[in-house]
């Protein structure tokens, strides 16, 4: 097995200098992004590299832990441990996963790497959620209007995700 990568806590992302971070992870595999010959990473994205082994992470001269990570994850978004499912589960599916923020959603997802336009927008939701039909007016017509499918990405309290499309639909 490859030596995992260190990289530093830098606020709510991690970042890289090694040329090594950047071929492995975001050329190859599209993780995070390079900015100034640095790759950050989402600590979403850093807490799935570090489970699988392929990272360590510090704070300073301090290594943290995986648990240490989500804690500083949850810290910052009290969502974060079902999105962290959410990307788990469609990077190990094989499928590209980037923020979608500027969409209003969690996750923009592409089906091959990078070289084609995203398929979908992903809001991630629990399964006790409220919400009004405007909550999802709104992110279908966002969706709709950057030619991008919509699917709400449902986590149930077994932790398990079940993925619903959601679409005008003209008569």
């Amino acid at each position: 097995m490859k030596e995992p990568i260190v990289f530093q806590l830098s606020g709510d992302r991690v970042f890289s200098e090694r040329e090594k971070a950047i071929n492995q992870f975001y050329n190859k595999r599209y993780f995070g992004e390079v900015v100034n010959g640095k790759l950050f990473l989402s600590l979403i994205e850093a807490a799935y590299l570090m489970e699988k082994g392929k990272i360590r992470v510090f704070d300073g001269e301090r290594e943290l832990s995986f648990k240490e990570l989500v804690e500083l994850g949850r810290k910052r978004d009290d969502q974060f441990d079902i999105k962290l499912l959410v990307y788990t589960d469609l990077r190990d599916r094989g499928y590209t996963v980037k923020s979608a923020l500027k969409f209003g959603s969690h996750f923009r997802v592409y089906r091959r790497g990078m070289d084609e336009h995203s398929q979908w927008l992903i809001w991630v939701v629990p399964e006790n959620l409220r919400f009004s039909p405007n909550d999802i007016t709104a992110r279908v017509r966002v969706a709709h209007g950057v030619r991008k499918n919509m699917v709400m990405a449902v986590v149930d309290e077994d932790n398990d995700v079940v993925y619903y499309k959601i679409e005008w639909v003209k008569f």
